[in-house]
Order: structure tokens, then C-alpha cells, then sequence
């Protein structure tokens, strides 16, 4: 079994993070033992930051090279929950591993296509809607849990488009727990519903090519999140696979094909690198982002269009990335971030300080993340003390001093990360539940701490 890498407890005894300690609740939502003190952020920084890998490339990579038809070595898979939750995963339908996830996992494939297997995707919603689609290629039983945040978000479109290949599929109306039974061959084609997440696309298209007939998929309605997609074809090409596109009917064709192995680096996780670009801009600081760049596809990396609006200045290089900040913040009007939702509430995190209030659209698959990423966001900063509106897809906030808050996280690795984000201009914010950041970022709290050196 290879070595896992959980979490970094460095943060603990680190002299910015001393004051990891206990709370009092201070509403009955709080549900946590510990809090972290947030120390305000007083003088411009300077640092670089070699990112955690991203997590949206590894998933979709450890997935292939569980199909693919000889051995991937894979660099930059970052530590995190959700990549521990996928390799468990994969290594209960037979893939082998060796190395290390810091000098380069080796994967083996064997995928087991017969019997039962239970897999249990923790709180990792891309690696659940990876494999529910890999289950489809199995003849036998797979059955799917999680935890209760996992257990909350919806599959039925993907569950649905599944059963139109031809297995049969028992769930709670599309929830956890899901059982899945291959039916001996597959239909060849199906429909699918792609307007709430992205991911069930992404889903069906690795999986597709190693269907015996391949897999055609017409969507329903207008996809969500394209750019995810896009980015999802990319990883498939560099393993050797071509999907066709009929864009006029909204189709897309596999035919038979078998992914290659070989060796493949990871780039840094956009989506992490947001809260860093954040308090470059909000604390007019300066950090270089070692490991991503102009040739990223990661939808999140446009977070740095956003900061330059605010007044950052940017220089940007094929694999890396500078951010120094304005001495004043630029005002915004309206910013549609329905490209890139999960950046979302790191602008929401620095809107408070700008100089005029500022409409975040293009929320609505928000709805059915981690958490309600529109409705917690809202209520957090509400109790802070920041005027707030809430709509069905967007959140306007206007400019405001928060005042000092225990920020709840509702067991949201991003809640956390932004909300640290806001609390870095306010003397006296704590953040609940700090470590939930495992999901993702496991090293967030040490790396945030270098602008405090």
C-alpha cells in the first residue's frame, strides 16, 4: 500500500498558529472543539510558493491510469483527504501502487470488473462521480457511501445517464448510499443532464473509450462549467485518446480506445493558489506562484483577471505566476464567476474592503457544494457585521469594517481558506474547524503563514 501523507500538524506549535485552542459556542450551529486565531496581516510580504498539485488534474489522472494499459508514474499528486479517499478507492478495485506521492507514485492497472466491492469516497465529490461512472465498466456489485457532507450532494443526472448505458442502479433519489450492477453489455449510448456540475461529463468521458462498443453521450441542456470539460478532453489526449465533438447536437463520440501509461506531471491547484493571489491584492504584498501559469487550463487560475481588476499587478510566465498588490483596491460592479465558481468566495472574502459595493453572479451550481457556498458565505458575513444580499445565483456586498467573528466552516475546506482570507484585515477572527482543510490543501495553514515572516 503506498504511503498516505495526512495531515501537517506543524501548524499546531507554529508561533502564527499558537492559537489553535478552545471556544466557546457561540451559536448552536458551531459544532467544533477547536478555533484558530486569525493575527491580522500589518505590512506588505514577499514570498514564493511552489502549490500543492491540483487536485482536479490528479483525480481525473489516477482514474486513467487505473484503466489505462501499463504503468503511470504520476508527479505532484498533492497530500490531501480526497486524493487518500480516490487511492483507496482504486486500490480496492485492484490497482497496485508504489513510490511516493512526494518523489512519484508508480500505478499498476488491474481493474476488477468482477464482484462486490464497497468504496467509500469520504467527502470527495469528484472522486465519487469519477468512480460511479467506473462502476458502470464493472460486471459486478459496487456499492458507494461517504460522509454526511458527501452524502448531501446530488448525482441522480450521472446516476441516470448510468442507467441508460445499461446498469441498474439503486439510490437515495440520487444521494448516497448508490449501488451499482453492470448489465452484461452496454447500450453504447446515453443522455445526460450536465446543468448542475461539470463533473458527470467528465465522468463519462474518461470512462467511455473502455466501454467494448465505446460511448456516445448527448447532452440534455447547456453544460455547466465548459471549461472543466475542455480541460477534462486535455487530460485524455495526453494519454493517447481522441473523443469527437458534435457541437451542433451537443453529442459526444468514443470510440474503443486504450489510455497509455508513461510519466506525467501535475501542475499547481489554481483553486489553491486563489487564496494567495487574494492576500497579495488585499494586503498590496507580493508572492510568485512557482509551479502555475499562462498554460494552465484550470478554470480557477482566471482568478488573476480579477485581481489585476482590483489593481494587482500581474506577470505572468508559461509555469508560474507573480501577484504584487495595489497600495488601494480598484472597485468592482458585477463579476460573473460562473467559470470558475469555486474562486467565488475568495472574492466574496476580500469585497468587504473594497470601496464600492460588489455583485458576485453566476453562483448557482454553489448550491450543491460542501456546503450552500451562496447561503453560508451570506450568513457568516452577515454576523460579522457586513451588509449583505442574497439572491439565487449571486451575492452583493457592500463595503464595510467586519467585526471581530468566530467564523463557522460547516465542514468546508473552502469556507475555511476564504474566510482566513477576510480575517487576515480584522483583529480578533477565529476560524472553526481549521483542519477541515485537508480536503484539499493540507499544508494551507504553514503556507499562509509565510506572509506573516
Amino acid at each position: 500500500m503506498v504511503h498516505r501523507l495526512h495531515a501537517d500538524i506543524f501548524s499546531v506549535n507554529h508561533q502564527f498558529d499558537c492559537a489553535i485552542d478552545s471556544t466557546i459556542a457561540l451559536q448552536p450551529s458551531v459544532r467544533y472543539s477547536v478555533s484558530k486565531l486569525i493575527l491580522p496581516i500589518e505590512k506588505p510580504f514577499e514570498y514564493d510558493l511552489t502549490l500543492p498539485g491540483s487536485k482536479s488534474i490528479a483525480l481525473r489522472q489516477l482514474l486513467i491510469s487505473a484503466l489505462a494499459f501499463d504503468d503511470s508514474t504520476l508527479f505532484g499528486i498533492p497530500p490531501c483527504d480526497d486524493v487518500d479517499a480516490m487511492l483507496d478507492c482504486l486500490e480496492r478495485l485492484g490497482t497496485k501502487f508504489s513510490g511516493s506521492l512526494e518523489d512519484g507514485l508508480q500505478l499498476t492497472p488491474n481493474f476488477n470488473s468482477d464482484g462486490e466491492v464497497e468504496l467509500d469516497a469520504r467527502q470527495s465529490g469528484v472522486s465519487l462521480r469519477l468512480l460511479l461512472a467506473a462502476a458502470s465498466l464493472r460486471q459486478g456489485v459496487t456499492r458507494f457511501i461517504g460522509r454526511e457532507s458527501l452524502a448531501n450532494r446530488p448525482n441522480k443526472a450521472l446516476l441516470d445517464a448510468i442507467s441508460g448505458i445499461g446498469c441498474v442502479v439503486e439510490s437515495n433519489d440520487g444521494k448516497l448510499p448508490i449501488t451499482i450492477s453492470s448489465a452484461p453489455t452496454n447500450n453504447g449510448s446515453t443522455r445526460l443532464d450536465a446543468t448542475l456540475s461539470s463533473q458527470y461529463l467528465s465522468a463519462l468521458l474518461i470512462v467511455g473509450p473502455c466501454f467494448p462498443q465505446g460511448l456516445e453521450v448527448q447532452l440534455i441542456d447547456q453544460l455547466a462549467s465548459a471549461s472543466y470539460v475542455a480541460g477534462t478532453l486535455g487530460e485524455i489526449e495526453n494519454r493517447g485518446v481522441k473523443i469527437e465533438q458534435d457541437m451542433s447536437s451537443s453529442i459526444f463520440r468514443m470510440r474503443p480506445q486504450t489510455y497509455q501509461g508513461g510519466h506525467f506531471n501535475i501542475e499547481g491547484d489554481a483553486s489553491s493558489a486563489t487564496y494567495h493571489m487574494a492576500l497579495a491584492t488585499l494586503h498590496g504584498g507580493t508572492v510568485e506562484l512557482t509551479n502555475v501559469g499562462r498554460s494552465s487550463w484550470q478554470p480557477d487560475y482566471g482568478f488573476i483577471d480579477v485581481c489585476a481588476q482590483l489593481g494587482a499587478e500581474i506577470e505572468q510566465h508559461e509555469f508560474s505566476t507573480v501577484i504584487r498588490g495595489p497600495t488601494e483596491l480598484e472597485p468592482l460592479d458585477t463579476v460573473d464567476m460562473s467559470e470558475m465558481p469555486d474562486a467565488a468566495p475568495t472574492l466574496m472574502a476580500i469585497a468587504p474592503y473594497l470601496p464600492q459595493p460588489v455583485k458576485i453572479s453566476g453562483l448557482s451550481t454553489l448550491r450543491h457544494k460542501e456546503c450552500d457556498r451562496i447561503a453560508c458565505p451570506a450568513r457568516e458575513l452577515s454576523r460579522a457585521g457586513v451588509r449583505v444580499e442574497e439572491g439565487a445565483d449571486y451575492l452583493k456586498i457592500w463595503p464595510s469594517k467586519p467585526n471581530p467573528t468566530i467564523f463557522d466552516t460547516y465542514d468546508d475546506h473552502r469556507m475555511a481558506m476564504s474566510l482566513s482570507v477576510l480575517a487576515s484585515k480584522t483583529d480578533g477572527c477565529r476560524i472553526n474547524d481549521p483542519l477541515c482543510v485537508n480536503k484539499t490543501y493540507t499544508n494551507y495553514w504553514r503556507d499562509m503563514s509565510l506572509a506573516y515572516v
